[in-house]
């Protein structure tokens, strides 16, 4: 990672095993929807392909 100058672009993939590594275990502490809704949060609608089923939030 120390290799890029302005760090990766969006959207880019991983460069190295490091980084593919970094990136796994950032994923593996991702939540999914059931622990977001225990927690009164919604997951992303931006990453959401079914936005219809997206819920408000009381205080909105």
């Amino acid at each position: 990672m120390s290799n890029l100058k302005n760090g990766p672009e969006n959207g880019s993939m991983a460069t190295n095993m490091e980084e593919v590594k970094q990136l796994g275990k950032q994923m593996e502490k991702l939540r999914d929807d059931n622990e977001l809704e225990k927690d009164h949060r919604v997951s992303d609608p931006a990453q959401s392909d079914d936005t219809s089923s997206i819920k408000q939030r009381k205080n909105d």
